[in-house]
């Protein structure tokens, strides 16, 4: 279980944002913190850092296995932490002697999070920062027509277009709107399937 240092008051001000256009989706977290220190700089310094750790785990949770997610994250440096982040913002700031309180907001670099991720074996369908709007899905089909007849269906239920490309033998190939691919693959697992990212492919079977 990730655990924050105990002076650190995280507020459920925490918002996911998946920043759909031409180039792909933006991972965007913020939260509130509330640090106290021997001064105002170390406070300052102390909430960033875990204000980061805090932001990957809520949204990098979304994308990638949990329990490893997590693992990774505290045993990986501050300094580290820093290379998967574009941006950070600070909002709402105020400061005392020993005090640091703000809203801070981080933009993920996708590229290099899932560079991070691979390194270190975590599963994860982190969106590519890609130029179309689409993303190739590989399906293995083992039991043929059921099991694609039980795709088509979750996909269905859950208003996701699957565009098929081609069936060779057990092996479906589609095409779908870069925007389903988080609810796809959360619907496919929940019903069981087995998933993996290769390069952007997305590659499911039982």
């Amino acid at each position: 279980m990730f655990v924050l240092p105990r002076k650190l008051c995280f507020v459920a001000l925490f918002l996911m944002g998946l920043a759909s256009n031409s180039f792909g989706v933006g991972l965007i977290g913020e939260v509130s913190v509330n640090q106290t220190s021997d001064t105002a700089a170390n406070s300052k310094i102390n909430a960033i850092n875990s204000a980061r750790r805090q932001i990957l785990s809520n949204v990098l949770a979304q994308y990638s296995d949990k329990d490893s997610l997590i693992e990774l994250i505290q045993n990986t440096s501050d300094e580290d932490l820093m290379n998967v982040i574009s941006s950070t913002s600070v909002s709402n700031e105020q400061m005392s002697s020993t005090g640091y309180s703000a809203n801070i907001t981080m933009n993920l670099d996708n590229d290099a999070v899932k560079k991070w991720l691979n390194s270190n074996n975590v599963q994860n369908w982190v969106p590519l920062m890609e130029s179309g709007e689409r993303f190739t899905v590989v399906m293995i089909v083992s039991n043929g027509i059921q099991d694609w007849a039980e795709l088509k269906r979750i996909a269905r239920d859950d208003n996701i277009e699957i565009e098929t490309q081609n069936i060779t033998g057990k092996q479906v190939v589609a095409k779908m709107p870069l925007s389903y691919r988080t609810k796809f693959t959360a619907a496919v697992r929940d019903a069981g399937w087995k998933y993996t990212d290769n390069d952007g492919v997305l590659q499911i079977w039982k």
